[in-house]
């Protein structure tokens, strides 16, 4: 990888992560839903991403690893689900757990078969 590939992904991976940010920051005051919301729009973008671009390694590396990693909070979400633990909402908890794994295993699923249909479109 370039140097000039190293710093894509470098900005892509902050963008990411003022979105996340932005995402957070709204007036809602639900940050447990901002937080799932951001790790299943990253799976989707991810998973589209990765089938759209499969010849190209750098721009994966920048948009899947920089952008929509920065995008995604495995911490955020692994402390709010504890947080939900201690504060005695198991049921809240799981619901967090299940919607942010399987969510977004669904979600990169479904990115990985738009990305398929997407990609015969950009080959050509």
């Amino acid at each position: 990888m370039s140097a000039i590939e190293l710093l894509g992904l470098a900005a892509a991976g902050g963008l990411g992560a003022v979105v996340r940010f932005l995402a957070g920051a709204l007036p809602h005051r639900r940050p447990v839903r901002a937080t799932i919301l951001v790790n299943l729009v990253a799976s989707l973008l991810a998973g589209a991403l990765t089938g759209v671009l499969v010849l190209d390694d750098a721009w994966r590396a920048v948009l899947v690893t920089g952008f929509c990693g920065g995008l995604s909070t495995y911490s955020a979400f692994a402390v709010q689900a504890v947080e939900q633990l201690e504060g005695r909402r198991s049921g809240r908890a799981l619901a967090t757990i299940a919607a942010t794994v399987l969510g977004g295993a669904l979600a990169a699923s479904a990115g990985l078969l738009v990305g398929a249909l997407l990609a015969p479109a950009t080959a050509a």
